[in-house]
């Protein structure tokens, strides 16, 4: 298991060739562990992940990974409601409906046997996190039901629990945004932090949401400050 972070739509590919030497057909898990990508480099992934260069979802690994998932039309249903939501807390404001019309969802689901926790970073529109558990290794997700009001799908397969998670962006006064640069950097850094103390926080849907707390406000100081990464966040 490894973990990727992508900093630029060319780089995002460049664990493509470590993936691929990683599959083969009884591999169990993904090759890595935690991917970040913003949407262009999650549609960069998808689209040299499925390219003749590398022919991942070619490969029988892929295959009888997305046949585990079950994705049937309960879960393609629910994704349809959650894409009816506003992506802020706010109403009235923009929707999800980019999780459909744009393919978010089905690229992440597509990554998901080589990723096992894709952090999808949204700008405005939030944090979009697509996960995958094995159902012989039970996390608190196996009790877990789809829920649109709080923003998760959950798909029960024959040997996979498959989350789709949504977070809004936190509130910020756009007068007080000095730069936008590093504010995703901060939210992967904290996140990561937060891992580091406790590696099954992804597991638990309470300590998730403590990890994606910390991540956004940890964000938010980026974004009111005039340095890539704020110097509040290292006291």
């Amino acid at each position: 298991m490894c973990n990727s972070e992508p900093t630029s739509v060319i780089k995002s590919t460049s664990i493509l060739p470590a993936i691929s030497s990683a599959l083969r057909p009884d591999l169990r898990g993904s090759p890595v562990s935690f991917a970040s990508p913003n949407l262009l480099e999650l549609a960069e992934l998808y689209k040299s992940a499925r390219s003749d260069l590398w022919e991942l979802t070619s490969h029988e690994y892929w295959w009888r990974t997305i046949d585990d998932f079950s994705i049937g039309t309960e879960f393609r249903q629910s994704l349809d409601h959650l894409a009816r939501q506003d992506a802020e807390t706010a109403r009235g404001g923009k929707t999800l409906s980019f999780l459909v019309d744009q393919g978010v969802a089905q690229m992440a689901i597509h990554l998901l046997p080589f990723f096992q926790h894709l952090v999808i970073k949204c700008g405005d529109l939030g944090v979009l996190l697509a996960m995958r558990f094995p159902a012989d290794n039970p996390t608190a997700w196996a009790s877990e039901r789809t829920d649109i009001r709080r923003r998760q799908i959950v798909a029960h397969g024959k040997a996979e629990v498959v989350v789709i998670k949504h977070y809004p962006a936190h509130a910020i006064d756009p007068q007080s945004v000095v730069s936008v640069t590093g504010a995703g950097d901060s939210l992967v850094g904290a996140i990561l932090a937060a891992l580091m103390q406790n590696l099954s926080a992804f597991g638990n849907p309470d300590s998730l949401d403590g990890v994606f707390k910390l991540g956004q406000s940890a964000a938010i100081e980026t974004l009111r400050s005039p340095f890539a990464v704020s110097p509040s966040l290292s006291t």
